[in-house]
């Protein structure tokens, strides 16, 4: 649904109410009055079997009762009664409308129907739908209030949209105080009309600069990603809060919505690619909401100055941030020799910094040490951090209002937040003495916020893999290997156990081997494999493994058993593609082996993967600094994992249509400069349909 589509959603020159009543309770009756109290200006038309009047205005008894079709219609009935209403609506020209009921598809197979219904109807109409199961939106700029519920007028106006699955949740952050509306709107299903259709429509929308997003389901990646080009394009920043992350919080979801939320990693990757700033918690997600309406433009320095009048306090902020992936910047030796001659002699110049209890003298201390921060060339945003509580006794108060008056009257190019420890507030006086200056409470949703800020790239890189390069249906290791193109450990097929013998003798030492089979995925769990296989014990392991995966898989083909060089030294990773919906194949990487599962130590992300991306993939496991030589070894060939990862990813890409997984694990990678070796390889075509 293109963005031009929803003007008649937000800003409708009519609205018709279905089912509009004075009774109370009534969804459609809340409309009727939210419509009056935002000072909508358009034509409004209570919809009622029996006519008569519904808050002084006349009513019709139906829509084919009115000279001209109203460009939106809120619909107050019951789910059963709504395909029939919407199918009026959109064949008299009306190209909106708001469907308030539940009973569609959160409540199971009929709903879900049911919803299908409302979607052919809408799509053949070309109609916009908010909705089903939802309350609705506010349009500040029209005052179209098609809410049914209880809304103030007094809810704080600003430019953020903010677009919620959850009605509860939406009234909750729009009355938070933290952050102005221009536009709210509970999307409930999404339906017809998604969150994409929202995003673009505010990406042009001139009275919005912030979208704020409280997601319960992605539902199109695609259409999202397209709609935040147009988002960054217009300089303006998304923000979102995803809930039903966990496995409890997924089932939540699902009773709410009808929808359950994508695998977790997946999800975080693709909001990273899609350039939106993905935070964890309604505290964190206004803070960076502020943060956003402040400065949509992050600094290009991702490196944070820390200052307070408290070595305790300034160490409580280095440490949350380290926990929160905020780096501090290393200060210049100028700014260390300036803070030198500033701060008294027991002070001690270096980030974070703490300008000690002299800042409280009225020498004008702090606002030299911000100007001297500002100056740094490694400084990207400063920190000023100070407690001021609010049940403080008026004098004690008062001893802060010069600290909220440096922040206040702080000219500097570098951004300044001033951010308190604790999320209680601060004392009226001290947040008067702070003016316009940008504050945040709370350290860990303040830091967290603020690292979401400067590290989330403000740019679309992700694009859905499409490849229809096919594949075999069934893939032996040696196969998958070929395939691949990734180098393998030297390796013969034995099919018999005098075979075997020779061979394994044949190796400078000892051998590894596996049984054949395409039909035979998880070789050790059939008992498949024997490793450090002398010559003298080769025919007995032959006919050991051939026992073991024939009683294991009794209508397995079996081609024989794979003789394998024993690769030694470097150290074990594990490569792997994995399908993620909605979102495509992604690309994992970790540490390999059999403690694969155990550890659960690896990095995600979605095709496509550059080498720079897989560079940084390595340094969020401990793969990053054992590739780099761990208490003495030697260091491993980090280049060659690299290169293998992004051929994974290109193998991925060109085969998106006919995969389901690979899994390359072991991966021995060698010492630096000797490459690397695919022990075992498993590729997972799709079903076929």
């Amino acid at each position: 649904m293109a963005s031009t589509d929803l003007a008649a959603l937000f800003a409708p020159r009519s609205v018709a109410v279905l089912g509009a009543s004075e009774r109370p309770g009534s969804s459609a009756g809340y409309v009727m009055r939210n419509l009056a109290r935002f000072g909508y200006a358009g034509r409004v038309i209570p919809v009622h079997p029996r006519g008569g009047t519904v808050f002084g205005l006349p009513a019709v008894a139906a829509l084919s009762d009115l000279d001209e079709a109203p460009d939106c219609v809120v619909i107050g009935l019951r789910a059963e009664l709504v395909p029939a209403a919407l199918e009026e609506a959109g064949r008299l020209g009306s190209r909106a409308a708001v469907v308030l009921a539940s009973g569609f598809a959160e409540t199971g197979a009929e709903g879900a129907a049911l919803e299908a219904e409302l979607i052919a109807i809408a799509r053949r109409h070309g109609m916009a739908v908010c909705g089903p199961n939802c309350l609705g939106l506010v349009s500040r700029g029209s005052g179209a209030a098609l809410y049914s519920s209880t809304i103030s007028p007094e809810m704080p106006q600003g430019r953020t949209a903010l677009i919620s699955a959850s009605g509860a949740s939406a009234i909750a952050l729009a009355h938070s105080g933290q952050i102005g509306i221009g536009a709210l709107v509970s999307a409930g299903n999404g339906a017809v009309t998604g969150l994409a259709a929202y995003v673009a429509h505010f990406a042009q929308d001139p009275d919005i600069d912030t979208i704020a997003m409280v997601i319960e389901d992605i539902g199109d990646p695609d259409a999202l990603a397209t709609a935040m080009q147009a988002v960054h394009a217009a300089g303006k920043s998304a923000v979102a809060l995803r809930v039903g992350r966990s496995a409890l919080g997924q089932r939540a979801t699902a009773a709410h919505t009808g929808a359950l939320a994508g695998t977790e990693e997946a999800a975080r990757a693709f909001c990273r690619r899609a350039g939106i700033l993905d935070l964890p918690d309604m505290d964190s997600f206004l803070a960076a909401l502020r943060l956003c309406g402040a400065q949509p433009t992050p600094p290009a320095l991702k490196r944070a100055a820390v200052l307070g009048v408290s070595g305790g306090g300034v160490a409580h902020v280095a440490d949350i941030a380290a926990e929160t992936g905020l780096p501090l910047a290393e200060l210049s030796d100028r700014s260390v020799a300036a803070l030198r001659e500033l701060l008294p002699g027991f002070a001690t110049p270096q980030n974070p910094l703490d300008v000690t209890g002299a800042a409280f003298g009225g020498s004008g201390i702090y606002a030299r040490a911000l100007d001297i921060l500002d100056a740094d060339p490694s400084v990207g945003v400063t920190l000023a951090v100070q407690d001021a509580p609010p049940a403080l006794a008026p004098d004690m108060a008062t001893e802060y209002e010069g600290i909220a008056g440096a922040c206040a009257s702080y000219t500097g190019a570098t951004p300044l937040v001033a951010l308190s420890n604790l999320s209680a507030g601060l004392h009226p006086q001290v947040a008067a003495a702070y003016g316009e200056a940008l504050r945040l409470p709370g350290t860990r949703a303040g830091l967290t916020a603020i690292a979401a800020w400067l590290t989330t790239p403000r740019a679309v890189t992700w694009r859905r893999a499409e490849g229809t390069d096919i594949l075999p249906r069934a893939l032996s290791e040696s196969a998958a290997r070929a395939l691949l193109g990734l180098p393998g450990p030297i390796e013969t097929l034995a099919t018999s156990a005098a075979e075997a013998r020779a061979q394994v003798a044949a190796l400078p030492g000892k051998a590894v081997l596996k049984i054949a089979s395409p039909d035979i995925a998880h070789k050790t769990e059939a008992g498949g494999v024997a490793l450090s296989v002398g010559a003298e014990a080769a025919a007995e392991a032959y006919e050991r493994i051939v026992a073991s995966a024939r009683a294991h898989a009794p209508a397995a083909r079996i081609d024989g058993v794979l003789v394998q060089e024993m690769v030694t030294g470097g150290i074990e990773a594990m490569l792997g593609l994995v399908d993620s919906p909605p979102y495509g194949l992604g690309l994992v990487v970790g540490l390999g082996g059999t403690m694969v599962e155990l550890l659960q130590d690896s990095a995600f992300e979605l095709l496509p993967v550059t080498a720079e991306r897989a560079a940084e993939m390595l340094d969020d496991t401990r793969l990053g600094a054992l590739l780099s030589g761990y208490r003495g070894a030697p260091p491993c060939d980090r280049a060659a994992l690299v290169a293998a990862m992004v051929a994974l990813s290109e193998f991925g890409c060109r085969h998106a249509d006919a995969l389901e997984a690979v899994d390359l694990n072991p991966v021995r990678v060698l010492e630096a400069g000797q490459g690397l070796r695919l022990l075992d390889a498993l590729i997972l075509p799709k079903a076929a349909e």
